[in-house]
């Protein structure tokens, strides 16, 4: 497995219950996405024990389908401040149950650096210090597609939660945003209490430096070191990508052209036999992804005109599409 294409599986999963909840998706989309992420969420919804989501990790694709689809939503345009401002102990994952047995602030900063891939290998906080001030810079990898409230969502995050591991208030000097001004521009200065500045050059929070020096009442090194064994175990654990990961790869990259199952087979250096040979093997066929990965096209593309669908999902003409759309009626969808 490799840990710069996959996430968090809690962090998934709460993030879906926090858009179903303010009516940005409903379960027939969770479940057309991914049957066992709606799943989890329905239990999530019922209190149920979830706990064996610490260990597990999420295709980093789906959490970036979630957030555009909660960036393309009519309602409630300010989620990203919405999912940020809310601590759930239900699911905290492995990481943040560790920064809660930190010393200061600074090692909270600093465990937090040291284990992101854990959470989101995309991510990233650059720290820079001048004249006695703190800049926390945040930005997503280069090519990464996650929008506007994805990043509000980590830059509200990481300052509630740091005001929840030490209980007391994290006073900010200034907040930066590198985009125009949003029309709930009042939302984020009610979360930071600060002066906010937008059409930036970065995203950050600016802090004076004594606030990293912050004590946490619950500071334990035993757990700390606790939690940290079992964020390395869960790190090292690798799993060689599958055939059918390789092939939703493809079809995600590219779907118009590689739902032609000769050119994704060549692709990936085999016959078209050994393709479909392989796949059967683990369970899945070829028609079936296809199938999956168009449906998410439609969820994400609903509004835009059929002939641009057809071209964004390798359709040849308006009538097989139609006849698809006529199948996944009764098509059950899921996604490894």
């Amino acid at each position: 497995m490799n840990n710069d294409h996959y996430v968090a599986a809690i962090a998934v999963v709460d993030l879906a219950r926090e858009l179903k909840r303010n009516a940005m998706i409903d379960l027939a989309q969770l479940r057309a996405l991914d049957s066992r992420l709606a799943s989890y969420v329905l239990d999530l919804e019922n209190n149920l024990d979830v706990s064996e989501l610490l260990g597990m990790r999420y295709p980093e694709k789906l959490l970036m389908t979630l957030w555009q689809i909660a960036d393309q939503a009519t309602v409630n345009r300010d989620i990203g401040i919405l999912v940020g401002a809310t601590i759930s102990q239900q699911t905290q994952g492995l990481l943040s149950r560790m920064m809660t047995h930190c010393d200061t602030l600074e090692d909270v900063l600093d465990t937090y650096l040291s284990n992101i891939a854990f959470v989101n290998a995309a991510e990233s906080w650059v720290v820079q210090r001048t004249r006695k001030k703190v800049a926390l810079t945040f930005s997503f990898a280069p090519g990464k597609d996650y929008p506007r409230c994805a990043v509000e969502r980590s830059m509200v995050s990481l300052h509630h939660l740091g005001r929840h591991y030490c209980q007391a208030d994290i006073p900010l000097d200034s907040v930066e945003f590198a985009y125009p001004e949003p029309d709930y521009s009042h939302r984020l200065k009610e979360q930071f209490s600060c002066d906010i500045i937008f059409n930036s050059h970065r995203h950050a929070l600016i802090m004076n430096e004594t606030v990293l020096s912050q004590p946490l009442p619950q500071r334990n090194h035993y757990m700390k070191n606790i939690l940290g064994q079992k964020i390395s175990d869960v790190n090292m654990q690798v799993v060689p990508d599958s055939t059918e990961k390789k092939v939703r790869d493809l079809l995600r990259n590219n779907l118009s052209d590689f739902c032609s199952v000769d050119r994704l087979a060549n692709t990936l250096c085999m016959s078209r036999t050994t393709l479909y040979r392989k796949l059967k093997a683990e369970g899945s066929s070829f028609s079936r992804l296809v199938d999956e990965e168009r449906q998410k096209v439609l969820i994400l593309h609903q509004h835009v005109p059929v002939a641009t669908l057809c071209d964004l999902m390798g359709f040849k003409d308006v009538s097989a599409y139609y006849k698809a759309r006529k199948r996944w009626g009764t098509l059950p969808v899921s996604v490894s």
